[in-house]
């Protein structure tokens, strides 16, 4: 290393420890109140405060409420005779699919200097997809059923999804309730010398391969199902599915206003 570049690193080293050393953190003595948008995981709201001038405790919340990915027909499949003597038509199975996140978060921030932090901690909630629908008629008005008859349910294996009024609800959630996190970031989640900070983060949570799936509210049982092909989706799920989200991304882009 020659000595210019020597002297720019001192210089560099210089400033970055004097303008750090510049309105010390006293231990809960100080809060920023931040927004967030993560495309992975949805918006939220957190409160900081620093401990030191190395560490920042973090307490958030953050969901996917509100956001919607749209409507889709679904074929289900059903007996064409069977089908067509409860409604006159074969109706189709309009999906409305939603990410219902909701997680709350306790991290702690490590500067080793400057604006660059790594950050350990954990999430807690739940990772759910949904999908909530009811049958259609051509026009995608709300299939009626014909006088007399009864609305249909689906048959897989040994477990039947009943379709009460026309409508069914699926819901899977995925990974454990208590989810341990580690990411990489810039910027500050409590501003040291400004009243606003922006940070970004870049890490991944642990979520493990479990899995629970709901219909209409009621638990299906796949993995100890007397039927071998629900075994099989149960089996593929935990073997190849999950464990390609096993370590669920997290990106996060964050705007902090310093109260005091």
């Amino acid at each position: 290393m020659n000595k210019k570049c020597f002297l720019v690193l001192a210089m560099w080293a210089t400033t970055t420890l004097s303008a750090f050393s510049q309105n010390d953190f006293e231990a809960f003595k100080n809060l920023g109140i931040g927004l967030k948008l993560s495309p992975l995981f949805g918006y939220g709201v957190e409160a900081a405060t620093g401990i030191n001038n190395h560490l920042i405790l973090r307490l958030g919340l953050t969901t996917t409420y509100g956001i919607g990915v749209g409507q889709y027909n679904v074929d289900l499949g059903f007996d064409e005779d069977y089908i067509d003597e409860i409604f006159g038509y074969s109706p189709e199975y309009r999906a409305k699919p939603a990410l219902k996140f909701m997680h709350g978060n306790l991290l702690l921030d490590y500067h080793p200097g400057g604006i660059f932090h790594i950050t350990a901690g954990a999430f807690v909630g739940a990772t759910k997809f949904g999908v909530d629908g009811y049958l259609v008629d051509s026009r995608n008005n709300k299939a009626t059923l014909l006088p007399g008859q009864d609305w249909p349910s689906i048959d897989i294996g040994d477990q039947t999804i009943g379709m009460p009024n026309g409508r069914a609800t699926v819901d899977f959630r995925l990974g454990n309730i208590i989810k341990p996190y580690f990411g990489l970031g810039v910027g500050r989640a409590v501003a040291k010398n400004k009243k606003v900070a922006f940070k970004f983060e870049l890490g991944a949570m642990y979520q493990g391969n479990s899995y629970v799936l709901k219909q209409n509210g009621k638990v299906l049982d796949l993995a100890h199902s007397t039927q071998e092909d629900l075994r099989d989706i149960h089996n593929k799920i935990t073997d190849e599915y999950a464990k390609l989200i096993r370590f669920w991304p997290h990106l996060n882009f964050q705007l902090s206003y310093r109260i005091f």
